[in-house]
């Protein structure tokens, strides 16, 4: 038999575990593929500004060299789980020479395989992204055939996976062959975790936490760098010390290690935290980033979008006082695109009073508005009426705006002072205010407001709330005025800002999402990989009547324990992260922020609800043949 046929007939028979580092790779592949493909898009790449590009660019280059050096590492944990194999090879009469080109050899081919079947299977899934990126964020980019993309794709994996068949052969155990075929047999002996190590590692990550929570505004970034220092630290010994150290610590209670099948779980559970605490640093390092990257930019996207949200009413319109014929030609205008688009509406007049100076400010306008014109469009967006009488006047405040009136310049004074009558001012706070207005806004009483010099009278201001009419038949009159600054429409005003930032949140979203999946796929081939040891051990246990309910209980906790110990580090890192971004624009954790994280939370349940029922069917197929 000649070598090829070997190294062929070799891949074969051990098909399953080539099989998981392949899918493992192959997720590598996609994910940059994906990426490349939104790079390299007609619609991102033109009319972006350079930063932007730069941006994208950079972004391209940090996926590449993660992919480097996850795909790296995952062929280094390839390779420790097929010590045995070597061993018998070497036995056969197999060189070490040889050894390094099988191991070259297998390694060039599955690259090859996973960039091809990575690219094919990147066009559906990129696919699936732009018509996700159309329906949540109203992002339109539309399809292209992607030549660049792949043509980069493909010539960057095959230099990638030729790089690291050239590096790995140096990694191949150099142990004696004696040593290779026992490694599986063994004993792990007793990990035991340093107490101080495991002391400074909470208190790291406790610090970090407090310093994260406690700054504001600007000494957020100051505290930036030194926190992450010191979480990042912490993080690596809580898995590394403080890990080891909790299950040694819940072995030392007799009844809960001899409860039913804890023993078994926590017989070499020691070991394999300390085993897999470069796997869970990593992963829960990843997932970190990808929870802090979308919350930040979602969050940010809802408050760029909040003062968009604050218009009460679906499309507006302010009367220029200096040219009332103009207003009645752009009203009749947009009366008519609304029946042309087949649009219904609720139309309201606001009349109110501009006036200078009676609220201690001398530069400063202010709105005043009579008590029965403000409830009438109150009650028509859903605020409560207001009630005050001639001995006073109410300062209408939105209480979505931090501690700000709606208006803006200095302290008032407590009083509003109206053809000579002194009237104390009541602070009242909305959730929308009716009669949106840039000076501060004052609702006084029917009786006072008539008494007003009506030289002071405003122009009318029009308000339309749509009762029946789609997102986009709004939007197409929102294009219609595009150039009329005088026509307010609430769909366009939020689709201009969407416009405006969904290349940014574009590519954090995908960021984050290339690290999450990549995250999932490393765990799987991580959980493969110490298959060979659960089946020998599942073996000798199952001869002593160890039943497949036992035996699938065991597997489901160990599988949960793999799968759900970085994700609950990452997801509290993520919470706080998330809650110092927010504060650094004196903001509370956002709810959208929560929904992210509770939404990678299900996904991840999900994976483990599939990954261990693949795993326990192989593993006890295995056990009882």
């Amino acid at each position: 038999m000649r070598f090829k046929e070997f190294v062929f007939k070799n891949t074969i028979r051990n098909k399953n575990l080539y099989m998981a580092y392949f899918f493992s790779t192959l997720t590598t592949v996609m994910t940059f593929f994906t990426f490349a493909v939104f790079v390299f898009h007609p619609k991102l790449s033109s009319g972006l500004h350079m930063a932007v590009k730069s941006g994208m660019t950079v972004s391209a280059v940090i996926i590449y060299l993660f992919s480097f050096f996850y795909v790296l590492y995952s062929m280094d944990i390839f390779l420790q789980s097929r010590k045995k194999e070597f061993g018998l090879l070497l036995i056969q009469g197999m060189s070490p020479k040889q050894l390094r080109k099988m191991v070259f050899q297998e390694n060039t081919i599955i690259g090859f395989f996973a960039t091809a079947v990575g690219i094919v299977v990147g066009i559906f899934f990129s696919q699936f992204i732009l018509w996700l990126s159309k329906v949540t964020m109203h992002v339109d980019l539309g399809f292209y055939f992607p030549l660049k993309a792949m043509g980069v794709t493909f010539i960057s994996f095959l230099l990638l996976f030729m790089l690291i068949s050239f590096f790995i052969q140096f990694k191949i155990p150099k142990m004696d062959v004696q040593e290779l075929l026992k490694s599986q047999d063994l004993g792990k002996g007793e990990v035991e975790a340093s107490i101080f190590k495991s002391i400074l590692g909470v208190a790291l990550i406790a610090v970090g936490y407090a310093v994260a929570l406690y700054v504001e505004g600007m000494q957020v970034v100051m505290a930036m760098v030194p926190v992450i220092i010191m979480v990042i630290v912490g993080t690596k010994l809580l898995f590394n010390q403080v890990s080891v150290f909790v299950v040694n610590l819940l072995k030392k209670k007799e009844s809960r290690f001899w409860k039913k099948t804890n023993m078994l779980v926590f017989s070499d559970l020691a070991f394999r935290m300390k085993d897999n605490a470069r796997s869970f640093f990593l992963v829960a390092v990843i997932t970190t980033v990808a929870f802090s990257a979308i919350g930040t930019l979602t969050g940010f996207k809802e408050m760029t979008l909040k003062g968009a949200n604050q218009d009460p009413y679906d499309f507006s319109y302010q009367i220029n006082k200096e040219d009332p014929a103009k207003g009645s030609e752009d009203i009749t205008a947009l009366k008519e695109s609304f029946n042309k688009q087949g649009i219904e509406t609720e139309e309201y007049q606001l009349n109110a009073m501009t006036m200078t100076g009676i609220d201690g400010r001398q530069d400063m306008n202010v709105k005043l508005v009579s008590v029965d014109e403000y409830n009438k469009a109150a009650t028509a967006i859903g605020e409560e009426a207001l009630s005050v009488d001639s001995t006073k006047a109410i300062a209408v405040k939105d209480k979505n705006v931090s501690g700000m009136t709606q208006g803006m310049g200095g302290t008032r004074a407590a009083n509003l002072t109206i053809n000579q009558q002194v009237l104390p001012i009541e602070d009242k706070e909305v959730n929308k205010v009716a009669y949106p207005s840039f000076g501060n806004l004052y609702v006084i009483s029917s009786e006072n407001y008539e008494k007003i010099d009506k030289e002071n009278q405003a122009a009318p201001f029009y308000a339309w709330l749509v009762t029946k009419g789609s997102y986009d038949d709004q939007l197409a009159i929102g294009k219609t005025f595009e150039n009329n600054h005088d026509v307010q429409a609430k769909v366009f005003m939020k689709q201009m800002i969407t416009d405006a930032y969904a290349p940014i949140l574009f590519i954090g979203f995908f960021i984050g999402i290339i690290f999450f999946i990549s995250a999932g796929s490393f765990l799987y081939f991580r959980l493969y990989s110490d298959m060979n040891v659960d089946i020998e051990k599942f073996k000798m246990v199952h001869k002593l009547g160890f039943s497949k309910k036992e035996m699938k209980k065991v597997v489901y906790q160990q599988v949960g324990i793999l799968f759900f110990t970085p994700i609950i580090v990452s997801c509290i890192h993520g919470a706080v992260a998330l809650t110092a971004m927010y504060a650094l624009f004196e903001q509370g954790l956002q709810v959208t922020a929560l929904y992210v994280l509770g939404a990678f939370i299900v996904i991840q349940i999900v994976y483990y609800l599939i990954a261990r029922v693949f795993y326990f069917n192989k593993l006890y197929r295995s056990v009882t043949e």
